[in-house]
């Protein structure tokens, strides 16, 4: 059975964490504002869950592949990936090194020069929507769309809900619980495919 990642594992917690703050609403009713409200923070928390997840995720996969190249030397996709989406030259690095120092350290120096850069990105991330998902996966080599256009649509709409509850006081919810519980649990069951592709792929469900 393919394995999911610590990542996933984490986002399955808050999602369930996530959930009580909805415990006891009506499955198919917004009774209230009260609920109303209840219902608009469930999201908000499910989706800030999500990004993280997805932001941790494209960071796990670069590490991993630099923990293996530096046991064996191979270099993986992602790492190469990283290098090109950034632009990092290789021979800067090179120039900027000892002429004593090994082809395997000068990689070594490029390819966390590359995570850098991505952790940057990262770290400026705001969202799961289309633009946010080619900002974390294009540099590992993953379009999103294109591995799940389903998943990715999921999660664009999931993004623009966020923001209209977000930057929308008044605006009602659409759905009561048991519609975001729907919403919510449709992304999951996305997300862990996509998880274990990664894992598969990347062994990112590996000790570093």
């Amino acid at each position: 059975m393919t394995e999911s990642s610590v990542e996933f594992a984490k986002l399955e917690l808050a999602l369930a964490e996530a959930r009580g703050i909805i415990l006891g609403l009506p499955e198919h009713d917004v009774a209230s504002r009260l609920h109303e409200l209840k219902l608009k923070s469930y999201v908000l928390l499910c989706h800030a869950a999500i990004e993280e997840y997805l932001e941790r995720v494209s960071l796990a996969v670069l590490s991993r592949s630099l923990v293996a190249f530096e046991a064996d030397r191979c270099v993986r996709d992602p790492l190469l990936a990283a290098c090109s989406f950034y632009k990092i030259v290789l021979m800067n690095e090179v120039t900027s090194r000892s002429a004593g120092d090994h082809l395997h350290d000068v990689f070594l120096a490029v390819f966390r020069r590359a995570i850098a850069e991505h952790r940057k990105a990262v770290d400026e991330n705001h969202g799961v929507k289309t633009k946010d998902q080619d900002a974390l996966f294009l540099p590992i080599g993953v379009r999103l769309f294109d591995f799940d256009r389903l998943l990715s649509q999921s999660l664009n709409s999931f993004g623009t809900l966020r923001g209209e509850f977000a930057h929308g006081f008044g605006i009602r919810t659409v759905a009561p619980k048991a519609g975001q519980e729907s919403k919510v649990r449709n992304i999951l069951n996305l997300v862990l495919i996509f998880d274990n592709f990664l894992c598969e792929r990347h062994g990112i469900n590996l000790e570093n």
